[in-house]
């Protein structure tokens, strides 16, 4: 029976370890995957089912602080007839479009190469506007001489999607901590921004990413 009881301790230990380490030895082998250049196992790793809602709301907040900051962009809009209810509106329905079409495995994939796909172009726009990479002032006034807002947008769409991919760099040394029982954050800086990847425990031993909390 101690023989018995002794093994039943031990493989509860063992469980209770394997819990607790499961979401250091994912991101390890996520690691070596991207040191050997295999993107593959870090895609399978996201959920996009969960990181597209996840990344709307952030974006969505970030407009709201911008129109609620910018006044002047709100002012040039009322006097062409746009008031800041259509331009949320506007801002609304192009976050949904573009983080749909964007954040996807193909893209990602693309993204990791460097390469901008026209259905990335709208969602790294809008990163770049809500980054502060875009000249607000030629936007405005691009804006002001037709009257439209997304053909002002667009005229910028892929030099700005560009810039916002140029924008990024070498990630500082992550901290890692659990934000949860079931939450794991690995947070970090690019370029002095902070940014961090949130996983999330899946079937029991298995984490996958379901957020990414922007600057």
């Amino acid at each position: 029976m101690k023989v018995l009881s002794r093994l039943i301790l031990l493989i509860i230990i063992l469980g209770v370890v394997a819990f607790f380490a499961s979401p250091y030895y994912k991101l390890y082998t996520l690691k070596t995957a991207y040191d050997k250049g295999d993107y593959t196992p870090i895609i399978a790793a996201v959920n996009f089912e969960q990181l597209r809602p996840n990344l709307k709301e952030q974006l969505q907040n970030k407009v709201d602080n911008t129109l609620a900051d910018n006044a002047q962009l709100v002012g040039m809009a009322k006097l062409l007839g746009a008031d800041e209810g259509k331009l949320r509106n506007f801002a609304m329905g192009y976050i949904d479009n573009a983080v749909d079409k964007a954040v996807t495995a193909d893209n990602l994939t693309a993204l990791v190469h460097g390469d901008v796909t026209k259905d990335s172009e709208p969602l790294l726009a809008g990163l770049a506007l809500a980054g502060g990479l875009v000249d607000m002032g030629k936007l405005a006034s691009d804006f002001m001489a037709t009257g439209d807002l997304n053909q002002a947008v667009s005229k910028q769409k892929t030099a700005i999607a560009k810039k916002a991919l140029s924008a990024t760099g070498t990630p500082e040394k992550p901290e890692l901590s659990y934000c949860g029982l079931n939450c794991f954050s690995v947070a970090t800086r690019i370029k002095d921004k902070p940014i961090s990847v949130i996983l999330h425990r899946h079937n029991g031993f298995d984490w996958q990413i379901d957020n990414v909390i922007l600057p």
